[in-house]
């Protein structure tokens, strides 16, 4: 069983819904939408992310078992063929409920373009194609509740907001996957410019803003929550950044990059977080706190699991 918690990166997975969540919360919050609809592209996103990783580490067999011999496949705690085994079944799985909940063609296109992406990431190794797979995930997200029939002209603050949300994801995760480059090695220590790759946490809020100030004029009190959450939020994502890189200025090892940067991950959950509180109905407010309370207990009772 730790095998494959490992094999899936146990710590990063509550991560995985809230991307397409935060991206289905903005349209949620502009023009409504399908809750049952919004939560089934959470659930697809979490299997579609678990697809990933499965494939990544199906691909880099070889390669691992020289530059990380402890993954579950060099070391034969899985076996190549349960691997990919269980690769179809995540791939299975995000599509039946796809299938499952009657989500509309631009969520199919949307998931099409996100395994894709997945799949040339994972045999390409571009830090930005890793940060699109995570947009691509919000676009998801987004595409899962948008009404039928939608124009660009008709939902431009829609579109518009959540292209800064997968521009802010896009952004981070490249940050993230910036910070574990030499992960396998040690290092003398790095720069302050580690600080400075977290920043990427605040884009999000940046696109968010043009329409939160054109919403919300000065002084409305029905502005407090859509503007404090999701810097509440960047902020909060940040700190974590700072946090988890703190010790990396320091000659440093894998022992200690590996972890580092599996927290750098996990402080994607608090930017979501800001974002999902957007959304008006209260389901979202009880599946951040879900989200939330699984990060914890995973770091708290299966500390050896990494996230990297």
């Amino acid at each position: 069983m730790k095998a494959w918690l490992q094999f899936f990166r146990l710590p990063n997975l509550p991560t995985a819904p809230g991307d397409a969540l935060a991206g289905a919360a903005v349209v949620l919050l502009l023009r409504g939408g399908s809750l049952n609809a919004a939560l089934a592209a959470g659930g697809a996103a979490l299997f579609l992310y678990m697809y990933g990783l499965a494939d990544n580490d199906i691909v880099g067999a070889a390669s691992d078992a020289e530059r990380a011999p402890e993954r579950p496949i060099p070391r034969g705690a899985i076996s190549l063929r349960a691997a990919k085994i269980a690769r179809s079944a995540c791939l299975f799985a995000a599509l039946l409920v796809g299938a499952a909940a009657h989500l509309p063609p631009a969520w199919w296109i949307g998931a099409a373009a996100l395994t894709a992406a997945i799949c040339v990431y994972n045999r390409v190794k571009s830090l930005w194609l890793m940060g699109l797979c995570r947009g691509l995930s919000v676009l998801c997200g987004t595409m899962a509740v948008l009404p039928p029939g939608f124009s660009v002209r008709g939902c431009p603050a829609e579109l518009l907001m959540s292209a800064g949300l997968v521009l802010g994801w896009t952004l981070y995760i490249a940050a993230v996957t910036k910070l574990s480059e030499g992960e396998e090695s040690d290092s003398p220590g790095l720069s302050a410019g580690r600080y400075l790759l977290g920043l990427a946490a605040f884009t999000p809020l940046l696109a968010y803003l043009p329409y939160f100030l054109f919403a919300y004029p000065a002084g409305d009190p029905r502005g407090t929550g859509p503007l404090l959450f999701p810097a509440l939020g960047c902020l909060w994502a940040y700190a974590r950044w700072c946090a988890a890189v703190a010790p990396l200025g320091e000659p440093h090892g894998p022992a200690q990059r590996r972890p580092a940067v599996g927290r750098a991950v996990g402080a994607l959950l608090y930017l979501q977080l800001g974002f999902l509180l957007l959304a008006p109905d209260r389901t979202f407010l009880f599946v951040a706190a879900a989200l939330w309370f699984s990060s914890r207990l995973i770091r708290r009772f299966a500390p050896s699991i990494s996230g990297s």
